[in-house]
């Protein structure tokens, strides 16, 4: 039998769907990392009927098979996933008469975030209004008042007399994901890993992963202008009880492509 060349250079696609179901597999973005590892307790028996020692039987047990992954896109899908959260899917829309207090270089949340801002007056009268870009500007979360402007004179003479300035907005909120991290549970998903071998055979590689319960991600770098933000998430492979049978592995399979025969 001819020698074929079988060294491996792999780069592929991860996707996966819900454990037990028969749902298309979703994309999960670039992983820059995908990583196998098993843990095994070994177990030894020493030989004791000898002087120079030595072990008499050994027995390696598999306590675990797991996946290491570094995710670099951040998909809402995956939020929910490892951060075990509820989204909610909130639309774009108006949003009158919300009163926030303000101060100088300071931003004031409000309650949804801002697209654009169609009014801002004062919150006693409503009868002063205040101009963007002159009196405050939008900020990624709410309004933020300028110094030298008439707001900013309103708000000094309201702290002289050591009172708040509030103001009424009217605005439109952006469409976005709402997420709350810990507000779900932990995810038991099946995992299809699409390989393609860039050196020996060049053929492709399938990893399926039948039960896969992915831990919490462990750290989240926000800022960080050295290299693109990752999700580092491990997940324990579980056993499949319904895959049984001599030769049958309840965990996973790799399916391997053969080389055409010359």
């Amino acid at each position: 039998m001819a020698w074929v060349k079988e060294t491996f250079i792999v780069a592929g696609r991860i996707l996966c769907r819900p454990s037990g179901t028969g749902k298309p597999f979703a994309p999960m973005g670039l992983g820059s990392t995908m990583t196998q590892n098993h843990e095994v307790n070994k177990i030894t028996l020493a030989n004791t009927m000898i002087p120079s020692g030595g072990n008499y039987d050994t027995y390696s047990r598999v306590t675990a098979m797991t996946l290491a992954f570094n995710f670099r896109e951040f998909f809402t899908a995956n939020f929910a996933r490892f951060l075990w959260a509820t989204v909610n899917d909130l639309p774009s829309e108006p949003v009158t008469g919300e009163v926030v207090t303000v101060g100088v270089n300071m931003v004031s949340m409000l309650s949804k975030m801002p697209l654009s801002i169609t009014a801002v007056v004062d919150a006693e009268t409503g009868l002063v209004e205040y101009d963007e870009d002159i009196d405050f500007r939008l900020t990624g979360s709410g309004i933020e008042p300028l110094p030298g402007g008439a707001l900013a004179t309103a708000i000094a003479a309201a702290e002289a007399a050591d009172e708040e300035y509030q103001l009424e907005v009217d605005y439109v909120s952006a469409p976005i994901d709402d997420i709350q991290p810990l507000a779900g549970s932990q995810v038991e998903l099946e995992i299809l890993f699409e390989g393609v071998n860039a050196v020996g055979t060049q053929k492709r590689t399938n990893n399926l992963y039948y039960i896969c319960k992915f831990d919490l991600v462990a750290a989240l770098s926000w800022i960080n202008v050295e290299d693109f933000m990752g999700m580092e998430v491990t997940c324990e492979v579980l056993g499949d009880t319904s895959r049984s049978g001599v030769g049958v592995s309840p965990y996973m399979k790799i399916m391997k492509e053969k080389p055409l025969p010359a």
